[in-house]
């Protein structure tokens, strides 16, 4: 537990970086929302709405919804991983950008619709875990290059590799949990 901590401590720098990357993404999508919303909502309803029917269509009941929620989420979450890892965090950006920007867009859009209050009891709950799971990802992905850059001696490969091991668990936890507190909690505000 002692390692997991002083690897959050040790990596805060790309967690922030990755988390400013998600939060201007994010004010971005509010601000095409705000300005955009009727051209960013056909968007929408042609293709988000497309895919989140596509993952809930066989969703009969909150244990099948939980399961059907992680595997699209995890899909995401090893793409961070993978994917952006052997681009040295490049992929992870672009997710990280895409996600808040349609965030930002979707919930100022959202907002108009039905009302903040309900906007936000349908993101805010398992957002948060999910939002922190592919921040820490993204942040695990671009450790390697961290190290070989920013390493005043010759970079420790292995305690890089536990640091980004450290990080792509708590990550992938926080995908889990998040995936069943949309299922189970946040799936209830959209009734």
């Amino acid at each position: 537990m002692k390692f997991v901590a002083q690897t959050f401590k040790t990596e805060k720098r790309l967690i922030l970086i990755s988390f400013s990357i998600f939060a201007l993404s994010c004010i971005l999508g509010i601000v095409a929302g705000l300005y955009f919303g009727d051209e960013i909502q056909k968007f929408i309803t042609q293709y988000v709405r497309k895919l989140f029917e596509n993952i809930l269509k066989n969703a009969k009941s909150p244990y099948l919804l939980f399961f059907a929620i992680l595997k699209n989420n995890m899909k995401v979450y090893l793409i961070i991983i993978t994917a952006g890892t052997l681009t040295f965090g490049l992929v992870s950006v672009f997710v990280l950008l895409t996600n808040g920007f349609i965030v930002g867009a979707v919930a100022t859009i959202s907002a108009k619709q039905i009302s903040i209050v309900k906007t936000l009891l349908l993101i805010l709950p398992h957002g948060i875990f999910e939002i922190a799971a592919f921040i820490i990802g993204s942040a695990a992905s671009a450790i390697f290059l961290e190290s070989a850059l920013f390493s005043k001696e010759k970079p420790n490969l292995n305690i890089a590799f536990k640091r980004f091991l450290t990080l792509a668990i708590c990550g992938a936890i926080l995908v889990v949990f998040a995936a069943f507190i949309e299922a189970f909690v946040t799936s209830s505000f959209a009734k």
